[in-house]
């Protein structure tokens, strides 16, 4: 989610970035002491979500708003201001919260809560695939107890949402099935992994079978076989052999 910040008054400003980076921590966000600087940034930017001050040098919120509503009829603004007079104003635009300072947090809190439009919740986890594949949380490369584990998930990344047996995952691996332990205990150590960080639930377990929810995680394979951009860097997880008829299917390798 894209969140805009706007208040000509610097300590305003820096008190909407302590509130929203408490309550908005995964999200991207940006600020602007200048109205101008933040219009700017909306011609380039679509925004999600926006906290708006009124009364400015120059352009008003009350614009600013206005242009938001252009670019995306959806976006839910929320005006943080020290005057009531503008309400029947905001309210015209279809606002999802008219604040009076000083703003606390109490206050953006209830304003989330009763947003106008519904956003969608962001997808913690990312996977990166085209060069060498990487898996991250909250930005953060995810590590594992086991090296193994790593290609242990790329495997089921690779298969795109369908179900593997862990037999499967043991032959991909392993290319034999002498190692029936230690895949029992890199499952483990992934689910483990997962669960210590709150995001379990991307994947999926069934009767000894396992696979990734696609709609609980970002991947740039995803996005590329749903229509998005060719990739700058015709590499598919080029650290694992088992992912080569994989890129040879995307890039015509041999």
């Amino acid at each position: 989610m894209h969140v805009l910040l706007v208040d000509d008054e610097y300590l305003n400003l820096c008190n909407l970035e302590e509130i929203t980076e408490k309550l908005l921590s995964h999200d991207t966000r940006v600020g602007f002491t200048k109205a101008s600087q933040a219009m700017k940034y909306i011609e380039e930017n679509t925004i999600d979500l926006a906290f708006l001050d009124i009364e400015m040098r120059g352009i008003n919120g009350i614009n600013i708003a206005q242009s938001l509503r252009e670019k995306n009829p959806r976006v839910n603004v929320i005006f943080c201001t020290g005057y009531s007079e503008y309400a029947l104003d905001a309210w015209d635009l279809d606002c999802s919260g008219y604040l009076l300072k000083p703003i606390t947090e109490e206050k953006v809190r209830h304003a989330l809560e009763n947003l106008r439009y519904t956003l969608e919740k962001p997808k913690r986890v990312y996977f990166h695939c085209f060069g060498n594949f990487e898996a991250y949380c909250d930005g953060n490369p995810i590590t594992f107890k086991y090296k193994r584990t790593k290609e242990f998930l790329a495997y089921l990344v690779d298969r795109n949402g369908a179900s593997c047996s862990l037999k499967e995952l043991s032959a991909a691996l392993f290319e034999d099935e002498e190692h029936r332990s230690y895949i029992y205990q890199i499952r483990l150590d992934l689910i483990n992994t997962l669960e210590s960080l709150g995001v379990e639930d991307i994947i999926i377990q069934a009767r000894g079978h396992m696979g990734i929810v696609k709609d609980k995680v970002s991947c740039d394979y995803y996005d590329y076989m749903d229509g998005g951009e060719t990739p700058s860097v015709h590499e598919y997880m080029a650290q694992y052999s088992f992912a080569e008829l994989t890129s040879a299917t995307l890039f015509g390798q041999r």
